[in-house]
């Protein structure tokens, strides 16, 4: 599995836990919605300074959005 898909989902699948909106998630992490989406679509090749601030705002490790989520293994 593409280690890009495997973050997005990952980054989905956090932020739908803690009922955070993508705006909020691109606002806070200083990126646009667009990219954000192709992020979580696995579209986007995100730099590592931009996933750790997605990883600072849902409040997790940035090593836990490189695990395969559940539902995709």
């Amino acid at each position: 599995m593409d280690i890009i898909v495997v973050i997005g989902k990952s980054i989905v699948k956090e932020r739908k836990q803690k009922g955070i909106t993508q705006e909020r998630l691109a606002l806070n992490a200083d990126l646009s919605v667009t990219h954000l989406r192709r992020i979580e679509h696995g579209t986007a090749n995100p730099s590592v300074q931009t996933l750790e601030a997605i990883a600072d705002v849902l409040g997790i490790k940035l090593y836990s959005l490189f695990v395969i989520p559940e539902d995709m293994e």
